[in-house]
């Protein structure tokens, strides 16, 4: 199963986790995995792209961890972004509730 973990700071997204595996299907025809996959990756892309935050994280086989720069943390959009990414994660895990899990507090 893929764990997603979300660190708020003050009310605001300040970095994420996500490991594991969806084990939805072999490797390479996980759709599951993709979709997560594709999500955060597209955060990531976002996020540098429209608001300049720099691309900071951390990357192995079934683990990423990313963190916001302290500087934009506090940032509306990049909190809308974020927001956003946690809310199509959440969409995947009603869809796919034994695969992928999100934890957001």
């Amino acid at each position: 199963m893929i764990q997603v973990n979300i660190k708020w700071k003050n009310e605001q997204i300040a970095a994420f986790t996500m490991s594991g595996h969806a084990d939805f299907a072999e490797n390479g025809r996980d759709l599951v995995c993709a979709g997560a996959s594709s999500i955060v990756f597209g955060m990531i892309g976002a996020l540098e792209d429209m608001e300049g935050v720099p691309p900071i994280f951390e990357e192995e086989p079934g683990y990423l961890f990313y963190t916001v720069p302290e500087e934009f943390v506090t940032n509306g959009n990049v909190q809308i972004l974020l927001n956003g990414m946690v809310n199509q994660l959440r969409s995947l895990a009603y869809s796919y509730p034994d695969h992928i899990k999100i934890n957001s507090k």
